[in-house]
């Protein structure tokens, strides 16, 4: 994804994603979190996205396909967490 910026995001956050898993699998991914980070040295800043999903599939770190609203998107995803029956996943733009 180039050229995206924090505020594509900040709009979307509690809105849900759909990713293409393994498979053929269309997995839910809620947008939670949005936050910049400082000493940003990419053009339109650095930040941190983080999604959750269900917990009886965990999406191994890769790229995956992104759709919401008719858009579509390529983003680098890495598993951080399981907290109660969800999997939190983040994604780094630096």
């Amino acid at each position: 994804m180039t050229g995206v910026k924090q505020g594509d995001f900040e709009g979307a956050v509690g809105e849900s994603w759909e990713v293409d898993g393994p498979e053929g699998t269309i997995v839910p991914l809620t947008l939670e979190v949005v936050q910049p980070l400082p000493r940003a040295t990419r053009e339109g800043g650095a930040f941190r996205l983080e999604w959750s999903g269900p917990g009886d599939l965990v999406l191994p770190q890769a790229t995956y396909a992104f759709s919401r609203g008719g858009e579509r998107s390529d983003i680098f995803i890495v598993p951080i967490a399981r907290v109660e029956d969800r999997i939190r996943y983040e994604a780094l733009f630096m």
